[in-house]
Formats: C-alpha cells, structure tokens, sequence
C-alpha cells in the first residue's frame, strides 16, 4: 500500500498525534523517565513566570491595541478581536519560552532524543548521525536554537504592523501568527534528529515543509499543549520525543543531507 500524500488531511491529524505517542513511549521505557522530569521543571518554573506576565499586563495592553468605538456590535467585536489577538500573543509567548526552556534543558533534551532513537522498535535505517560528542551536539543544538529564533523575530516582527489596521489587522495578524508559530515549534522540535545528521538551517526547514500539513499538525499541537495549564509544563519533553518519534518514520536516506520528497503517515 503506498504512503499517502503528503497534503492529505489526515496528515495533519496524525503528526498532532505524536506528543501523545511520545507520552505513551516515555511511560514504557523508565530509563527516559529522569530525562523527562528534568525539562519538566524547567518549565514549570517558565511557564509559572508567563502565566503571571500574561495576568499582569496582557489585559491592559490589549484594552490599548483595540480602536474605540460604541453600539453593541462594536464591543462584540471588540472583545472578538481581543480574544484573538490574546491567543497570537500567548502563542508568541509558548514560543519564546519553548526556545528559552529548550536552551536551558539542551543537555537533558539531548540525551532524551538520542536514547529515543536508539529505544524506538522497528523503525527504518536511514542516514547515521554524526558521532561529534554530547557537549559539541548541545553547544549545536543551543546556536541553532538561537538562530532560528532571530529568524522568527525577523518574520513576526512585520507582522505585528497588521494590529495598527483597524478590525482587520488583528484577525489576520491572528491567523499568520499562529502559522508562522505553529511552523516554527514543528521545526524547534524535530531539530534534534535532523541535527544530528548535519543539515543546516535551511536543509531542516526544507524537511519540515515537505512534510505538508504533518508540520501544521505537529506545531499547532504543540502550541496548544503550551497554551493548556498543567499540560505545558510537560511541552519540552514530549514534544522533543515527539518530533524524534515523527522523524523516525521517515528518516532521511543513508548518505543524504536532502530532505525526502514525501514523509508518511506516522504509525
């Protein structure tokens, strides 16, 4: 039976799956259990801080965002467009802490996705990764985490002139936001497999698009999980053993640095 297309629709709901798969895998192998706890922590602490900067400032801020107006139907639009432009804000928000929690966690999130690699049954061979030592993968993994976040600042950084059209602005800031956010989580969190192998920056981002709506998937259920009380404090360990669980399905070929043409759906 061949592999489905890539933009087939259940592509996007079978990649969102994967933090789930990653919990059920992490619950059968204790050896990841240490490994898992620790990030676990780290955001706790993170997220603890976010939940009070969002409570602090977020309501006021966005009182001032929104153009004044009267009637009924200006203050329900009003409060749509303030929900919406909340949600951006607090996506905005899971990602810089998930970069900031991946940066502070890179060792245990290191060895939490080589273990997962080497743990995972039955899965493909595919391309070896490079043998260069822990400290230089994670001091590797840290300068990309940086640079993909300098190029996020660069994409949403323009965006965020759209909030100073009037209504409009902020619905399709809204929608481009979680896009751009959803894209950017799916590729933070498969990295770590495709680091390993040496792609570059624009390689890893030429992977993560052939994926179709699997990247879509895979981002949007991360960004939701750090939106959910409770559920965030366990985004970094789940989601880095989710995208290495996703990559496993297909690995990139031996002696290739390119990505495949068409990424399956996971089992």
């Amino acid at each position: 039976m061949s592999p489905p297309s890539k933009l087939n629709p259940l592509t996007f709901f079978a990649a969102a799956g994967a933090p789930l798969r990653a919990f059920g895998f992490i619950r059968r192998q204790r050896g990841l259990w240490w490994l898992a706890l620790l990030p676990f922590l780290i955001n706790l602490a993170l997220f603890s801080f976010l939940i009070w900067l969002g409570y602090t400032y977020l309501g006021a801020w966005l009182e001032g965002l929104l153009p004044a107006g009267s009637g009924w139907w200006w203050q329900a639009l009003a409060y749509l467009l303030m929900v919406l432009l909340a949600l951006a804000l607090l996506a905005l928000g899971v990602y810089l802490f998930a970069v900031v929690g991946a940066i502070v966690a890179a060792p245990f999130l290191e060895m939490l996705t080589v273990k997962t690699e080497r743990l995972a049954p039955g899965m493909p061979p595919g391309a070896p990764p490079m043998d260069s030592g822990i400290m230089r993968d994670i001091w590797r993994v840290i300068k990309q985490s940086l640079m993909r976040l300098a190029l996020f600042g660069l994409i949403m950084l323009p965006l965020l002139l759209l909030n100073l059209i009037p209504g409009l602005g902020g619905l399709i800031y809204s929608g481009l936001a979680w896009l751009v956010t959803s894209f950017f989580l799916a590729l933070e969190f498969i990295d770590y497999p495709l680091d390993r192998r040496g792609l570059s920056l624009g390689q890893k981002m030429a992977y993560v698009r052939s994926m179709g709506w699997g990247w879509l998937g895979f981002g949007s259920a991360v960004l939701v999980m750090g939106l959910v009380p409770v559920l965030n404090f366990a985004l970094l360990s789940l989601a880095a053993v989710g995208g290495t669980l996703l990559y496993l399905q297909k690995p990139l070929p031996p002696k290739s640095g390119t990505p495949p043409p068409d990424p399956p759906l996971p089992g």
